[in-house]
């Protein structure tokens, strides 16, 4: 596919990304009951941690991940998916809206209903990232 324009706007970048992204489309290996599941990473709202373990959300449940929360964030596209804490990673398409806390944090309301916490270390790459 080609795209023609008088110049490279952001729009035309965001275009490029989001075409790129559907026909490019990646997957994760997670696993539900001792198997392994091949998910394809848009259907993933969030990555988080909990009792040592990594898991992965999608609307259909909660699946382990064989991996680390640093380098499953090296691996997976930086303009889909955000890193809001040290334990979680959010699918930037699905977050609903940010509010800010009396304590100077964001609260993340996701499109599944899911509410989470961003901490403050990641609140300058966050502004950064949705340029508030």
């Amino acid at each position: 596919m080609t795209i023609h324009g008088p110049q490279l706007t952001p729009a035309i970048k965001e275009l490029q990304r989001n075409i790129e992204a559907l026909t490019n489309q990646q997957f994760i290996n997670v696993f539900q009951d001792r198997s392994l599941i091949k998910l394809p990473l848009q259907s993933v709202s969030r990555f988080y941690t909990a009792n040592k373990r990594l898991y992965c959300e999608t609307t259909t449940g909660a699946y382990l991940v064989h991996s680390h929360l640093h380098t499953l964030m090296d691996q997976l596209p930086p303009h889909q998916f955000l890193r809001i804490s040290s334990s979680e990673i959010v699918r930037i398409a699905c977050v609903k809206n940010f509010t800010l806390t009396k304590w100077g944090s964001f609260q993340v309301n996701l499109t599944t209903g899911t509410t989470t916490y961003a901490s403050q270390r990641y609140t300058q790459q966050i502004r950064k990232a949705v340029q508030l």
